[in-house]
């Protein structure tokens, strides 16, 4: 698994007389890294390494990765909110996941952690690859190995470092 890893990826919520995330070169540097990966995707799956993530976090997260995707590659790029969705939502989610993935659209999927959410092992293994969401000082190293061996090594991209700024 390769390591993407943005040290400070300048927070994921701004004030607005700041530059946008996406324009950062952290950002920009996340996204060509997985741009990078051995074969072409159509969905990514951003799975956070332990319990620590709140769902809006993983949000913003998938919003300035699909908001610098679109800026390096020009076409739209779907952000799946997938952190609160049930067992009885399953099915239908998976269907819209590959609706998307026949268009040729690229969809970003937002999950909760395995810990939390029992659909988030079933929706990172549907898609093509997985990026580790570690939020510094909110997860252990335990946790994310965890995680990993869950998911299998094999499905994961890499994984990213965020700092995310105290509410």
């Amino acid at each position: 698994m390769t390591k993407l890893q943005v040290h400070e990826p300048h927070a994921l919520a701004r004030p607005s007389r700041e530059i946008e995330p996406w324009r950062t070169p952290d950002w920009q540097r996340l996204w060509l890294a997985s741009q990078a990966s051995p074969r072409p995707w159509r969905s990514l799956a951003l799975l956070p390494a332990g319990p620590g993530a709140s769902p809006e976090t993983m949000l913003q997260i998938a919003v300035s990765l699909a908001h610098t995707g679109m800026t390096h590659l020009g076409t739209p790029i779907h952000v799946a909110d997938a952190t609160r969705i049930t067992l009885a939502q399953l099915t239908q989610f998976t269907e819209e996941l590959e609706h998307y993935g026949k268009q040729s659209g690229i969809v970003l999927v937002a999950l909760s952690a395995l810990s939390e959410s029992v659909t988030s092992l079933t929706l990172a293994q549907t898609t093509d690859w997985v990026l580790l969401c570690v939020l510094l000082r909110k997860m252990s190293i335990a946790e994310g190995q965890k995680t990993v061996e869950r998911i299998g090594k094999a499905r994961f991209i890499g994984s990213a470092v965020f700092r995310v700024p105290p509410k």
